[in-house]
């Protein structure tokens, strides 16, 4: 394959479908990427001193505080701030859960795509909302990779991975996009040691390639004995739930988006 034809073809579908509106003395942009409820991200640009200043206008911020997540405090906000840091935002003149980063007119489309791609991700925070009493580990990761994986990869739970014996054992997720899969498996704390071994037992077995095979821990890593999360380690990549991205970011290694998903 051309890479050449490709990069055409994904240019010419982003052109095609981001859309500019007058807004003031600014451009709204409306770019072809969604939030994980469908809404299209949208970002301002307008001019600032001898440059741009480009901000979300703090939708994630605001689609967070509907789902019942404080951004402004405790690991909300702690993801958060990582978010900003990891995408070099430099915030200029930034309200309380806004996204904003500033530059020249050289960098302005580095400048949109990196307040978008922040954005996103923040998007993605929303599993830190308050689940009811009593919902089992394996929903929980179920809601947050759901999350994760918007409208552009699939999932199935109960998902089947196959063993190098030819026969499969189920897992508690699979996630797919252009014929890559990763395979999840929650391992909670009510049963540690039960659920450690089951998981060490399947992916141990597996023919699946092992960053492909992702060990999503409740707790953190104090709540784990060393030994259970090195012997994971051995067949798995391992994640621990209370970690606000660490599981999304391995995610992303083993299933990236692809630009074929880009939604006019």
């Amino acid at each position: 394959m051309d890479a050449t034809t490709v990069i055409g073809a994904v240019l010419r579908a982003v052109n095609d479908n981001t859309v500019i509106h007058p807004y003031g003395d600014g451009l709204l942009v409306d770019l072809p990427l969604t939030y994980g409820d469908g809404d299209g991200v949208r970002v301002l640009v307008e001019p600032m001193g001898s440059g741009y200043r480009v901000t979300d206008r703090a939708t994630a911020a605001s689609l967070l505080t509907m789902a019942g997540v404080n951004l402004l405090a405790g690991r909300a906000a702690a993801a958060f701030a990582e978010i900003m840091a990891d995408g070099e935002i430099n915030g200029v003149e930034a309200a309380p859960g806004e996204i904003t980063a500033f530059g020249g007119a050289d960098d302005l489309g580095k400048l949109v795509l990196d307040v978008a791609q922040a954005s996103l991700r923040a998007d993605q925070l929303r599993w830190l909302a308050p689940h009811p009493t009593g919902m089992r580990f394996v929903d929980r990761v179920t809601d947050r990779v759901t999350t994760w994986a918007g409208r552009t990869r699939e999932l199935q739970r109960d998902a089947p991975i196959p063993l190098e014996s030819g026969r499969s054992r189920s897992v508690t997720l699979r996630v797919t996009n252009d014929g890559k899969a990763a395979y999840v498996q929650a391992v909670g704390l009510r049963d540690p040691d039960q659920a450690a071994e089951h998981c060490y037992h399947v992916f141990g077995l597996s023919k699946i390639a092992r960053e492909a095979r992702v060990a999503a821990l409740d707790g953190s890593a104090r709540d784990w004995p060393a030994a259970i999360v090195a012997e994971l380690r051995t067949v798995s990549d391992v994640e621990f739930f209370d970690d606000p991205l660490s599981l999304e970011r391995q995610l992303d290694k083993v299933v990236p988006p692809s630009p074929a998903a880009l939604r006019p």
